[in-house]
């Protein structure tokens, strides 16, 4: 006796056909697209020590610069050594030292794939990295690099250069409008051979009160390569 196959029955087959298509066609297209893989650029024992400074500007007269931005330009040199380097994960010691003699060491580590930092320095991204890949592989972030530009960071006059750009609006929550509080213009330079970085310079621009705080970082010295 021949039986009839029951509509739920002919439906599962056709579900179970179409996952497993589905299915295909998800893994030829990882297999075209392989993942991003990263690997830090630098090695235990690299130290890099940077200048770092604040600028302020303001058209409102009543306007007061915060304490800990002014405690910026008290920096005599911000110094970074890596202690260790285990698979995507850099561990750093920190030096701040001021110009009054006194310094405020710590540690820390960051990890180049998701850009997860602890310690107060998070500027070390993957080595070899070049425009339009992402800056933090498997993290929140989803900024990419903007371009590979060549800056003289180096004794020679020229070192490749990874260039990011992230502008950033920042909300007051208790405010019914939302309005804007401040915006954050971020443009990073890190070096493409080493992923550390370079240079920063980071806009914050508010606009109750209305002002602009500027924090500047840059490379002075390294024994990595002879820095200009």
């Amino acid at each position: 006796m021949i039986k009839k196959r029951s509509h739920v029955a002919f439906f599962l087959v056709i579900l179970l056909s179409t996952i497993i298509i589905l299915a295909i066609i998800v893994f030829t297209n990882l297999g075209l697209q392989p993942a991003q893989v990263v690997v830090p650029g630098v090695t235990e024992g690299d130290v890099f020590t940077y200048d770092v400074m604040g600028l302020w500007s303001s058209n409102d007269p009543n306007v007061t610069v915060p304490e800990q931005f002014l405690q910026l330009n008290m920096t005599e040199w911000y110094r970074v050594t890596i202690t260790e380097v285990s698979g995507v994960e850099v561990k750093i010691s920190t030096t701040w030292r001021f110009k009054n003699g006194t310094e405020l060491a710590g540690t820390g580590t960051v990890n180049v794939e998701t850009g997860i930092s602890y310690g107060g320095f998070w500027a070390i991204y993957a080595a070899n990295l070049r425009a339009n890949d992402r800056v933090r592989p498997n993290g929140l972030d989803r900024s990419t690099v903007n371009e590979t530009i060549t800056r003289g960071y180096g004794a020679s006059g020229t070192r490749e250069t990874n260039r990011l750009i992230i502008t950033t609006q920042y909300y007051d929550v208790d405010d019914p409008t939302l309005s804007t509080t401040y915006t954050e213009f971020a443009y990073t330079y890190f070096d493409r051979q080493t992923g550390i970085l370079v240079e920063l310079r980071n806009l914050s621009v508010y606009n109750n009160p209305q002002m602009t705080l500027t924090v500047l970082w840059k490379i002075r010295d390294t024994n990595v390569w002879a820095v200009t």
